[in-house]
């Protein structure tokens, strides 16, 4: 008889828990249906911070149509496109504010080089990304090269991965100086004979070999030597044997052998 009872008991039991897990699988759905349906949680206003270049006008037309979706159901993917054919776009963070507030948090690309060609500035980013043509200068690197444009969001030197490292290390190392001899200007146009300068004295880097020593190399020679008036030129295309070139220097030299050569000898006239 106690047996009897204890299956009955457990029938029982078996009954009530699907009865409750019917139950409760019945309000998650009627839940999620009210949740995905109700008008309390459509987007009803969309923000955008940390962008500079992409402008609010350009976010706001591109998300305008967000507005009214569900905010449960909206997809970043949903935007994805209009962003990533931004040159200045790099990544972006979704944030739901519940009930109905999206917010859009973007991380630009930097523009830290000014492609200088044909009169044209240029700005990119340390990578090579183009980012806009025709634009006034930022800090950064000044670069000066012969090579065609690609289009916004390309690589400027999508053929030349060499060139890119170059500028990135000449960036990087830019950036690290903490002297008052600063270096803004790269000439890539003669991969053999790589160029910077200062005021007016050209420094001569040759190839891209040990850039860290030999700029460093070049900010020795010119506080040591008191180059900063000086026009001329520092090569250390060999770094172990540089050359000064003083423009002021030589021509005074030339004068005085012109000079010399003009003076009368003793007992003349």
């Amino acid at each position: 008889m106690k047996e009897v009872q204890d299956r009955i008991r457990k029938k029982k039991r078996k009954r009530r828990r699907r009865i409750m897990i019917f139950l409760l699988v019945l309000i998650m759905i009627s839940a999620g249906i009210f949740v995905t349906h109700a008008p309390f949680f459509d987007i009803q206003s969309i923000s955008a911070q940390g962008n500079h270049k992409i402008s609010d006008q350009l976010i706001a037309k591109e998300t305008d149509q967000l507005i009214g979706e569900n905010i449960l159901l909206f997809s970043s993917e949903q935007i994805e496109d209009f962003f990533e054919n931004q040159p200045y776009f790099d990544h972006m963070k979704v944030k739901r504010i519940f009930p109905s507030t999206i917010e859009i948090v973007i991380q630009e690309k930097k523009a830290e080089v000014n492609y200088y060609k044909d009169g044209v500035i240029s700005l990119a980013t340390r990578e090579g990304i183009l980012l806009e043509v025709g634009a006034n200068a930022v800090e950064g690197v000044t670069l000066t090269d012969d090579i065609e444009l690609p289009e916004l969001g390309g690589n400027i030197y999508e053929a030349f991965p060499d060139k890119v490292k170059i500028l990135e290390e000449f960036r990087y190392l830019q950036e690290r100086n903490i002297s008052d001899i600063r270096f803004t200007e790269l000439d890539l146009r003669d991969m053999t004979n790589i160029r910077t300068f200062y005021n007016e004295l050209e420094v001569r880097l040759g190839y891209p070999d040990t850039l860290k020593e030999k700029l460093n190399t070049a900010i020795n020679i010119i506080i040591d030597g008191n180059l900063e008036d000086v026009k001329g030129y520092v090569d250390l295309s060999y770094v172990e044997k540089p050359v000064v070139f003083d423009e002021s220097r030589v021509k005074e030299q030339t004068e005085e052998e012109e000079l010399n050569e003009e003076a009368p000898e003793n007992g003349d006239g």
